[in-house]
């Protein structure tokens, strides 16, 4: 197999990833796509491991965002429009819900919670602003049990 890398490229990191060049068509792309890629293919490609896949792919990259704050995980949840984000936070726990969930709202419930990249996404930016293991699980989902939101509580590990 030929090894097509050279030195003189740069790596597929958050940071090359989030630097957008596209003048007529802006930063912003449809739900849609990433709903089929997110829903449909990842299930076709891992079937019923497809939602702990999605959850370890949303851990990695929340832990690689460069959160520090809980004010910085609100405001790059909006940037990115992952929906509209509120947050209960106590000692060793906390509840997270998103309304308008860009994994879901709109879809008729299928009868499971499908919004685990979520999940892992904010285990893993909870996890790089307290410095400590944290673990999400989602409660309440709008397009997998037709609940008003996808609610995750969120436990610190010890």
């Amino acid at each position: 197999m030929e090894d097509n890398t050279r030195s003189d490229f740069g790596a597929i990191d958050v940071s090359n990833a989030l630097r957008i060049d596209r003048p007529s068509l802006g930063h912003d792309v449809s739900v849609a796509i990433f709903r089929l890629l997110r829903l449909v293919v990842l299930e076709d490609l891992f079937g019923p491991a497809a939602a702990g896949q999605a959850y370890l792919a949303g851990f990695k990259l929340g832990t690689q965002l460069g959160v520090q704050s809980l004010e910085q995980f609100l405001e790059l949840c909006s940037q990115l429009k992952i929906g509209i984000v509120k947050v209960d936070a106590h000692d060793t726990h906390m509840k997270v819900d998103i309304r308008e969930c860009v994994t879901c709202a709109g879809m008729v419930p299928v009868g499971r919670p499908v919004c685990s990249f979520e999940g892992g996404l904010i285990a893993g930016m909870v996890s790089s602003i307290l410095h400590v293991q944290a673990r999400a699980r989602e409660v309440t989902c709008i397009g997998g049990l037709g609940d008003e939101t996808c609610g995750f509580e969120v436990t610190v590990i010890p």
